[in-house]
């Protein structure tokens, strides 16, 4: 199989072997990779009575078709999971140099099934795997885990996937972190790896996987890395990154703020991507193969926590851990609060808004400092939004009840389902829906819950489309987005599965040739186009297997509150005008959610079709 190495590595940890096991060559030349390939091998070993933190729950973990070739910013790779957090399909994807690693050492992903008795590791060089001891690691934070395992490998370019304290006490939005930040960061898969015992996997390969036409490749290949070089957003995410968003998001009221009550809070602007550049910014750091360089690192020598060399956060942690709060942070204090994160392995998405969701109960009256352990959680109570962080890594006091996410919160207390943001359980990112109204879609139908990165509707509308999908700008308060949001949510499956970053425009007609040169393949756009709405039927099919109807398809109540003062100017998406709108463009059923039976199969999935009784 050109493009493919044609093997997974099968860990049975209850068993504490290691085997070989043939890569499914039909899955694998319709679904791709990562979070596609992963989703189908998922489909097959799970259902409505798996048990997200048991033994029978499978964690796949592959990378993008395309990882660790010459291709530009192609880093990403994937997994999936039964979610501990929602309780239906689950997956995330993540860049810098492990994917392409991974691929490097000589497989197409790896399954962990079954538990370990003990802490185990997983060491994986140039096609040979090895299952170690990890008993001394286990209680170590991420970065220390990753420092320790490179000082046992003697090579301090293994790259390293592993989990912190927060997965080993089962937070159910525990990550899987690599390098310095980088994590797969939603719907707890690194939760249900903590649950295997399983701490880390370690990878190191000089291998490269068989090719059909390397010098077509490495043609096609420089031609993207020019594209993608000369970019407007490229441009744009290096010299701001992705908080460079801040500025906009503070105009067009898209961070939500004092959660989801509040304009957003103007102060965010000391902690956006424009400051960390004009005050503090000393380089950047790049995924494997991307000539964009995204990531900030910073030199902070003013405010209580100091570091001579530290990489930024992210948009969407700079709003979950400050606006979300209405703290009004310096930098010196959103880079500690990130760092605890990612040190104790969390997801700050769903653990800054659940920090928040506690705030905005405090404020109201229905939880107390009785409840919360002493804790004062008054609007932009700094220390106590610290405090939260280290109790949530812990999964101790009240930090245990906001390890669970802001639906059993609401659950616990009493309170009406929607007043919680999230939709199918998972959090809302800091995309706020009353900014851009295909958001209110994107969130409501993205298979595994409220996903930004399965949809780019606020991209599109801001003005990063994709050229040749016809992604263009439009009214950000436009009701008539379903078309555009069924399009880019089939492009993420697509360029998710392959390896793409977002940020990356790449033409059309050079991914085509980079695939083509690399698996031998004839495939064409709208081949690939069609693998992407494969890919996303299927995820969605996987969902409804496990739970998931229409009635999930809802927006939170709280979110679409009209907001008369700041960017939104009392704007709320009509989910009841695109919600039928999309479900008629994607064959869903009304009621059961499922897509239809001539879809599937009509997407070559006519087992999937049988499996799920769609009509």
């Amino acid at each position: 199989m050109n493009g493919y190495w044609g093997k997974l590595l099968v860990a049975d940890l209850s068993k504490g072997t290691l085997t070989d096991e043939p890569l499914h060559e039909r899955y694998a030349r319709a679904f791709l990779g990562s979070t596609g390939l992963a989703a189908r091998y998922l489909f097959d070993m799970v259902d409505d009575n798996t048990d997200p933190l048991g033994p029978d729950n499978p964690l796949i973990l592959m990378p993008g078709l395309l990882n660790g070739t010459s291709g530009p910013s192609v880093s990403r790779w994937g997994g999936a999971t039964k979610s501990p957090l929602t309780g239906h399909y689950g997956d995330a994807n993540a860049g810098a140099w492990f994917g392409a690693e991974f691929k490097n050492a000589g497989y197409d992903g790896i399954i962990l099934k079954g538990q370990s008795a003990k802490p185990v590791y997983i060491y994986i060089k140039d096609g040979v795997a090895e299952l170690k001891d990890a008993g001394s690691l286990w209680g170590k934070d991420t970065y220390k885990t990753q420092e320790e395992i490179k000082k046992a490998c003697k090579d301090k370019r293994t790259q390293i996937a592993c989990i912190g304290p927060a997965s080993e006490n089962l937070v159910l939005y525990g990550c899987i972190m690599s390098e310095w930040g980088h994590s797969l960061g939603r719907a707890g898969l690194g939760c249900v790896m903590g649950s295997k015992k399983v701490k880390a996997i370690a990878v190191r390969g000089k291998l490269k996987p068989p090719m059909q036409d390397p010098e077509k490749f490495r043609e096609a290949a420089q031609r993207a890395m020019t594209e993608v070089k000369e970019g407007f957003l490229s441009q744009w995410m290096h010299e701001g990154g992705t908080a460079s968003w801040v500025d906009s998001a503070i105009s067009y009221g898209d961070g939500p703020t004092r959660y989801y009550t509040a304009p957003t809070m103007p102060e965010a602007t000391n902690i956006s991507g424009v400051t960390m550049a004009e005050k503090y910014e000393t380089g950047h750091t790049a995924c494997f193969g991307c000539p964009i360089r995204c990531r900030k690192v910073l030199r902070i020598k003013e405010g209580k926590y100091q570091y001579e060399s530290i990489e930024g956060p992210e948009y969407e942690t700079v709003i979950a851990l400050g606006a979300m709060m209405g703290l009004a942070l310096d930098m010196s204090t959103i880079v500690y609060l990130n760092e605890l994160c990612n040190a104790y392995g969390f997801d700050t998405i769903s653990g800054g808004a659940s920090a928040g969701y506690a705030f905005y109960l405090y404020d109201l009256g229905v939880i107390t400092d009785k409840d919360t352990g002493g804790l004062k959680l008054t609007w932009g109570n700094i220390e106590a939004a610290i405090e939260l962080m280290h109790l949530i890594g812990k999964n101790q006091g009240f930090g245990a009840v906001l390890a669970g996410g802001t639906r059993r919160m609401a659950q616990r207390y009493g309170r009406p389902v929607g007043e919680a943001v999230q939709t199918k359980g998972l959090e809302i990112p800091m995309h706020d829906p009353r900014a851009y109204h295909s958001m209110g879609l994107v969130y409501a139908t993205a298979p595994r819950g409220a996903d930004h990165n399965k949809s780019d509707g606020y991209q599109v509308d801001g003005g990063a489309g994709h050229p040749d999908l016809g992604l263009n700008a439009a009214d950000r308060w436009g009701d008539d987005r379903a078309a555009m949001v069924e399009k880019s949510q089939n492009f993420r499956a697509l360029s998710d599965s392959l390896g793409i970053c977002h940020f990356a425009i790449i033409p059309f007609a050079l991914i085509v040739d980079m695939i083509n040169a690399s698996t031998g393949w004839d495939t064409d756009m709208d081949q690939l186009l069609k693998a992407g709405e494969r890919i996303f039927q299927l995820q969605r099919a996987l969902s409804c297997k496990l739970g998931i109807t229409a009635k999930d398809d809802v927006m939170p109540e709280l979110a679409m509150r009209p907001i008369p003062e700041g960017g939104t100017e009392g704007h709320v998406p009509n989910m009841e005008k695109m919600l039928p709108e999309y479900y008629a463009l994607r064959a869903w059923d009304s009621v059961t959610g499922k897509p239809s039976k001539k879809r599937l199969e009509g997407l070559g999935m006519p087992e999937i079709a049988a499996s799920i009784n769609a009509k």
